[in-house]
């Protein structure tokens, strides 16, 4: 980090200090941020000038300025480069030397430019006098208030993106189709038109690049890019419209490893309402679920959130840091309020933390508050979901065991009985989600036919998908007593998952066939490249054409291997397992290692503990489960057992 920068960060911090102090006035703040701006102080006072006989936009402009120390941009030759790139790879012209060598660029090492030290007055008025035209114009925003307009509609930037005037762009394209095709006042239409729109429109997913948020205007024409890009498009295109949207996080998923974003809009009737790209329409008539276990849900704002410094002097720190200010809470609005008392182990006050389990050790998703008692309280936390309280004065360490808190607000923690164990049959070391689960049965109505031609004019049917897969391969028995020299997979109306396809000529499985693709579309070489994780997957609303292969010579087919696209999660034949179970404060524990010698694997492990498979031979993905009912119990299923108990 540069002097500079330093420096910056030091008013900064100052700044924010000064923000919530109880004799902060807004002048102050006002002024603090007027001073912390430099030599560009004079355009932002322009701005003041500007609307200083209009007092809403006066108010608005106050509220940009008064929050601006904490924005700013990541800059320098790098990023001009990778946008050249990003568009190469969104054209599919990518080599794999350029992608190879900006591998492991880091934009964390760039400089920051401060909006307060560059932003324009001009640029400020023409953002403040279009979010106003489309506030005031828009029919639905008759009730949106003056507060909820200034986060929702207003802010000039939503990340650390370089600045650039999307406004005009945004609602040229969009607003004149959105004007095009409605006129009413319902925002949610208005809200889905838009994004039945986004949808429509090439996008490509990618996870590959290390990069800032991108510019609004390379957005617009560049869509590239994971979870994040899509929300902030999705902001761009609704903002500029009028339509009141935010975009909301989870730190760290509970069930599918990762941190995730979307989008929600403001309805007319004050909830927000989750919609975007993964098939969620908004609508008010159900609550709109992705599937997705959260734990802990915050709203990414313009200003500094009130609530979050208060936490942060009763609980001694807060998640985010600086950054975590402008977050808001917002998990009651997808779970309602509640809060757990769970037992902790503390000789004096720790820093306390909220944190869910992944492979490299417990990530904090949230803060808590410790209590005398040797008490720690989490408010506002998703049912059904094992936790760990942790302490973060010596790092992440837990300080208590395991615990879940049910609908009806009662924790109840995993205390391992190591006294009386019980024989587990474990099949999986993950949960079975309900995306994957789909997966496995994406491909009924697929059938395998064969003949000696490739025209096909007399297939025979040599096999067929008829039922849910529910282990990562089936083995299908050849119906067919001819042999053939072609083979052709016809996979459902609409959608084709395949990962692995091989053929064999004994019903041992030890002679396999070659075959070699014939029809000519990409990743069709990923069927039989030995890969389980790798597949081919093709969508279309109407009939997808079958994907031909040759065999090595005429032959009958006795057996078939069959993949569908899988996560490669349940247990394997010939894998090496360990079994560990969570001990509170003394964290986690074997309980011996064995080597699969079926699709399922056994193990005698305490009553009522946390419990850990680790597949010592491969892969990443592995999730923590109880052991209830002679079955494994993840965070994705955990309140199927509450469900099943109230009944």
């Amino acid at each position: 980090m540069n002097i500079v920068t330093t420096k910056y960060n030091l008013v900064l911090t100052m700044f924010i200090s000064l923000l919530f102090s109880g004799c902060a006035t807004k002048v102050d703040r006002l002024e603090y941020a007027l001073e912390f701006a430099g030599e560009n102080r004079r355009e932002l006072e322009e701005v003041l000038e500007y609307y200083s006989n209009d007092s809403l936009k006066y108010r608005a402009a106050c509220f940009l300025i008064e929050n601006m120390p904490r924005w700013y941009a990541y800059d320098g030759w790098q990023l001009d480069t990778l946008e050249v790139l990003m568009r190469k790879d969104r054209e599919g012209n990518l080599s794999k030397e350029d992608k190879m060598r900006w591998n492991g660029f880091d934009y964390h090492t760039l400089n920051k430019i401060y909006d307060s030290k560059v932003i324009t007055s001009e640029y400020l008025i023409e953002n403040i006098d279009l979010a106003f035209q489309e506030w005031k114009n828009r029919p639905w925003n008759r009730t949106l208030s003056f507060d909820d307009f200034c986060e929702l509609i207003l802010p000039y930037r939503i990340g650390n993106e370089r600045l650039s005037n999307w406004r005009s762009l945004y609602n040229a394209y969009y607003g004149n189709l959105l004007d095009s095709v409605y006129t009413g006042s319902d925002v949610l239409v208005a809200c889905k038109c838009i994004n039945d729109e986004l949808n429509r429109q090439n996008y490509k997913y990618s996870v590959e690049w290390n990069v800032p948020h991108n510019r609004a205007d390379y957005l617009f024409k560049t869509r590239i890019g994971y979870c994040r890009e899509v929300s902030d498009l999705i902001q761009y295109a609704m903002r500029s419209c009028g339509i009141p949207v935010a975009a909301d996080f989870m730190p760290y998923s509970p069930d599918y490893r990762y941190s995730h974003e979307w989008n929600v809009v403001r309805d007319t009737t004050g909830r927000y309402i989750q919609f975007g790209f993964d098939g969620l329409d908004p609508v008010r008539d159900k609550i709109p679920d992705d599937g997705r276990r959260k734990g802990k849900v915050f709203r990414y704002c313009y200003a500094l959130q009130n609530e979050r410094e208060i936490l942060r002097k009763h609980s001694g720190w807060n998640i985010g840091g600086t950054e975590g200010l402008y977050w808001k809470d917002v998990t009651s609005e997808y779970f309602g309020h509640n809060r757990a008392a769970v037992n902790v182990c503390a000789t004096e006050k720790p820093l306390i933390a909220l944190s869910v389990f992944s492979t490299n050790g417990w990530l904090i998703i949230g803060e808590g508050v410790y209590k005398s008692s040797g008490k720690a309280l989490f408010d506002n936390i998703e049912p059904f979901i094992i936790y760990v309280p942790v302490s973060q004065n010596n790092g992440v360490e837990p300080i208590g065991y395991p615990f879940m808190l049910d609908s009806d607000g009662h924790v109840e923690e995993f205390v391992p009985d190591t006294v009386n164990l019980e024989k587990i049959i474990l099949k999986r070391k993950m949960a079975l989600i309900p995306r994957v689960a789909a997966w496995g049965y994406s491909q009924i109505g697929a059938r395998i036919e064969g003949d000696i031609d490739t025209d096909f004019k007399s297939p025979k049917l040599i096999a067929e998908i008829k039922d849910t897969m529910d282990y990562t391969f089936q083995v299908l028995e050849g119906l067919c007593s001819e042999p053939v020299k072609y083979i052709r997979y016809v996979p459902p109306v609409g959608l084709l998952q395949l990962a692995e396809l091989k053929l064999y000529k004994d019903t041992i499985l030890k002679k396999e066939i070659k075959i070699t693709p014939l029809t000519d579309v990409p990743y069709i070489e990923k069927v039989i490249d030995g890969d389980i994780l790798s597949h081919i997957y093709q969508k279309s609303e109407g009939v997808i054409d079958p994907l031909v292969f040759s065999l090595d010579s005429l032959q009958q087919i006795r057996r078939l291997y069959f993949i569908a696209r899988t996560d490669d999660n349940y247990v394997w034949k010939g894998d090496t397992y360990e079994l560990l179970y969570f001990n509170g404060i003394d964290g986690w524990k074997s309980l011996g290692v064995k080597t699969a010698t079926s699709e399922y694997i056994c193990f005698e492990a305490p009553r009522n503990a946390l419990l850990w498979l680790r597949n010592r031979t491969k892969g990443r993905e592995e999730q923590v489960f109880i052991y209830r009912n002679n079955r494994q119990w993840f965070n994705s299923n955990l309140n199927l057992i509450y469900n099943n108990k109230k009944t």
